[in-house]
């Protein structure tokens, strides 16, 4: 059964409380860790934890979590995800110990949370040979809290001796050491001092394997994360305005500092925790605004100019799904700067993102687009105009238009090209005045896109155009344009013009060159009308071999 759009909706808010809720829940798991337990910053983790669960308890009651390994599921959606901290993350610590599933009851936030709390964090530090997560919580046998888990194999753990313990403290099946016989073989299972090393400092392979395991996580991780989290926990627990504040205007110096050396997984990691920060503040908080325009400083010119320039001078070339999520949030004001890169970048591999961002931000700014058209940067203004083409919306023609009168030769073939992507009367009617333009480049551009939609308004434009004494001297190409766009436009209505192109004679012989009639010629047979046809056939027998070459080419083709 399809769910209808409420139903959906209705479930994608109650998802969004427990996702809300889960990170609430790991950021007080973080703060116990960090801070000691009369310190403001860890009590307000605390009661945001009771807030955020109170509202769990309308959506789910109880609230049971499916545990993956790097993530949390509830009905279906995953609800947490812990991809930075990997093995340090919260569901990593209850898959490893063997739960599979934790269902939490109301009251936890209230009677259990500290103590749970606690076990997890004992769980964390604890020792290959201390006790796991499983055996702590059935130790501490919580009302609130419930699980199911998977059994671990026991290899490695081989007991020290065999047989069951005995009142005299000695094990059955072996006899004590001291009274074995001198020189016989000890039986099965006996414990010797012998057998152990008396180094205060031995290893064993297994122990050494682990330090080395540690001590490279410990150098892998990078601790700049934990300072951004430390920082927004803060902003959002701490009570004292000014100790938010400048905790805010810590994380924007390294927001800044993290663009400029091209790390762009911190900077999406710090966008993406102060948006979820944003979501859990109350909307009056003086901070809210301030939170939620950090996204905005990565548009600012300065920091996205920051950022591009690093791409260049470093030949950065970062994750495309990475690179992508971090350009999910421009604002309008960066899009000048990522024209200005993509107007002057044509090899860089980032330059495809680049450019599906700034269509983006074009797409729900069309008026930045036409503001940009006349900027005066040529870069800036031929990448306006290739987001116009793709956007092409009506809203960019007047810009188009003044470009049309005072770009340079490049610019105004671009915006012919545009405007007939765009397509619309008042488009293409701007299209028609570049008939007159003093560029060959230009005429030939607007020739194709008349030609191309047939605009018959543009008729006697064309018309004053084919009379012109200046066209006997331009090049083939510019003649068959413009014979092109007259035929689709003009109907039986200009045969009669082409006839005299082709077909009238001076007192000399032909009055028009060998070239232009032969686009007479090919327009006629384009046409294909009777009356084209009669014309045709009345030059048929012409002594000039280009025109009766192209006379019976028109010919056939519609014979």
């Amino acid at each position: 059964m399809i769910a209808s759009g409420a139903e959906l909706a209705t479930s994608l808010d109650a998802a969004s409380v427990v996702e809300d809720a889960l990170g609430v829940f790991a950021k007080a798991l973080r703060a116990m860790q960090l801070y000691l337990p009369n310190n403001p910053t860890r009590a307000a983790a605390m009661e945001r934890v009771g807030v955020a669960f109170g509202k769990v308890w309308r959506v789910a009651d109880p609230l049971q979590i499916r545990i993956k390994e790097m993530s949390f599921e509830w009905e279906g959606r995953t609800v947490y995800r812990d991809l930075e901290r990997g093995t340090d993350g919260l569901p990593w610590l209850l898959y490893r110990d063997g739960l599979r599933t934790l269902t939490l009851h109301p009251g936890f936030e209230t009677t259990e949370l500290t103590a749970i709390l606690k076990l997890f964090q004992e769980a964390r530090s604890a020792s290959p040979d201390e006790d796991d997560l499983v055996t702590l919580l059935w130790a501490a046998d919580f009302s609130s809290l419930e699980y199911t888990h998977v059994e671990h194999d026991s290899d490695g753990n081989v007991p020290l001796a065999r047989g069951t313990e005995t009142g005299s403290g000695t094990m059955s099946g072996a006899p004590p050491a001291e009274l074995m016989p001198v020189g016989e073989d000890a039986p099965s299972g006996t414990v010797r001092v012998e057998d152990f090393d008396s180094t205060l400092y031995f290893l064993d392979p297994g122990e050494v394997e682990y330090l080395q395991s540690e001590l490279a996580r410990e150098y892998a991780t990078d601790h700049r994360r934990l300072v951004l989290a430390s920082l927004l926990d803060i902003v959002e627990g701490q009570a004292i305005l000014e100790s938010r504040t400048e905790a805010l205007a810590t994380i924007d110096q390294l927001f800044i500092e993290f663009l400029s050396v091209g790390e762009f997984a911190l900077v999406a990691y710090c966008l993406r925790e102060a948006a979820a920060a944003a979501r859990r503040i109350a909307v009056e908080d003086e901070c809210l605004p301030l939170l939620r325009g950090l996204s905005a400083r990565l548009s600012e010119p300065s920091a996205m100019s920051q950022l591009l320039q690093a791409i260049d001078e470093h030949a950065l070339s970062p994750a495309a799904a990475l690179f992508e999520e971090l350009l999910m949030e421009l604002r309008p004001s960066a899009l000048e700067p990522l024209l200005l890169w993509l107007g002057r970048e044509t090899a860089s591999p980032a330059r495809a993102i680049v450019g599906r961002a700034a269509l983006r931000v074009a797409m729900a700014n069309t008026a930045m687009v036409a503001q940009l058209l006349e900027h005066t940067d040529e870069s800036v203004v031929y990448g306006a105009l290739q987001l116009a083409a793709q956007v092409a919306t009506p809203a960019t023609v007047p810009a188009l238009s003044r470009l049309l009168r005072s770009g340079s030769e490049a610019l105004r073939v671009e915006a012919i090209k545009v405007l007939g992507e765009i397509k619309s009367p008042a488009a293409l009617q701007a299209v028609e005045r570049g008939i007159d333009d003093g560029s060959r480049e230009v005429r030939v551009a607007v020739y194709r896109v008349l030609a191309t939609y047939a605009y018959t308004p543009a008729l006697p434009r064309l018309l004053t155009a084919l009379r012109r004494k200046e066209l006997r001297t331009a090049d083939l190409s510019e003649k068959m344009a413009l014979f092109d766009a007259f035929g689709r436009t003009c109907g039986d209505a200009g045969v009669a013009e082409l006839d005299t192109v082709l077909n009238a004679r001076g007192l000399l012989g032909p009055r028009e060159p060998a070239d232009l009639r032969a686009c007479a010629a090919r327009t006629l047979g384009m046409l294909a009308t009777p009356l084209a046809i009669e014309a045709l056939g009345r030059a048929a027998d012409t002594k000039d071999i280009v025109v009766r070459s192209a006379v019976a080419r028109a010919l056939r083709g519609n014979s």
